[in-house]
């Protein structure tokens, strides 16, 4: 399964960081003509200074070739009991799907200040999906549960933009995210006695590393339009499911020897606009 590249992937975020943090010391060491009012601004750049909010459109997934395939759940030998009208019921197992999601379009928000080349974000991005799931029914065949589900996420992002005497400026980005998929009844408890199950909602959250580009175009201090992306490696660490049960205490597809996090990368994109605020 994907979680066992964990290392791996861990390995290439450090990697990454560490390039872009060389990048960004080696340009920053190019701006000697620094205006001493604004650390990092120059008289020519077109904004030297704003405080902003914006409004995105944005189009977010995670990738369907990692632990999020859809045919991927976590199972929990409870062997707990509950009371019920009088009569004690055995709780054997809970199973947490871990589904596929479509790619969909949603929308978010941001607060956000530049200083000369660097810019810091604040951003919530939230998105609706299908959550698809395809297992097996019990008697040699496959059955596929789809339930409605969305896709949010607090992102905190920094930003060094290039060629900043001119309205256009590209840039790049990276960051942290904190990313949550609910998924309506993709949690599932056994009741042994009645060898039945009932069904709850899941919420599946994690930490990701964000790295990504863009331009934005500025019409004046006040306004500007916007649009990039970025991939996020998310590492899924905690899942809220039937019996509130911590993910490293569950089994990956009823594996004993196999638990921990799952993986959860994806390509994020969008195009928006900025208010300067006073």
């Amino acid at each position: 399964m994907g979680r066992r590249m964990k290392l791996h992937k861990a390995g290439l975020t450090v990697l990454l960081l560490v390039l872009v943090l060389g990048w960004v010391k080696a340009v920053w060491a190019q701006d000697e003509d620094l205006d001493s009012d604004i650390p990092g601004a120059k008289p020519t750049d077109y904004i030297r200074e704003r405080t902003y909010i914006g409004i995105l459109g944005t189009s977010a997934d995670i990738d369907q070739y990692g632990d999020f395939n859809g045919t991927n759940l976590m199972t929990f030998n409870n062997e707990g009991t509950t009371v019920n009208n009088g009569v004690t019921y055995t709780l054997n197992e809970e199973q947490d799907l871990i589904p596929s999601i479509t790619r969909q379009f949603g929308w978010g928000v941001l607060f956000g200040h530049r200083e000369g080349p660097w810019a810091a974000e604040l951003s919530f991005w939230s998105s609706n999906h299908t959550a698809t799931w395809i297992g097996s029914n019990g008697a040699g065949g496959a059955t596929t549960i789809t339930n409605p589900a969305s896709l949010q996420a607090i992102n905190i992002d920094f930003k060094r933009y290039f060629f900043t005497a001119f309205p256009t400026q590209p840039f790049v980005s990276f960051g942290i995210s904190f990313p949550w998929l609910y998924v309506e009844n993709g949690s599932y408890l056994l009741n042994s006695t009645t060898g039945t199950y009932t069904t709850n909602n899941e919420t599946i959250s994690g930490i990701g590393f964000d790295l990504g580009a863009g331009m934005e175009l500025y019409l004046d201090n006040n306004f500007s339009l916007l649009g990039g992306l970025y991939e996020r490696w998310t590492d899924f660490d905690q899942i809220n499911g039937a019996s509130k049960i911590p993910l490293n205490q569950m089994y990956f597809d009823g594996n004993p020897s196999d638990v921990g996090n799952l993986e959860g990368n994806g390509l994020n994109i969008y195009i928006g606009t900025t208010f300067g605020v006073e």
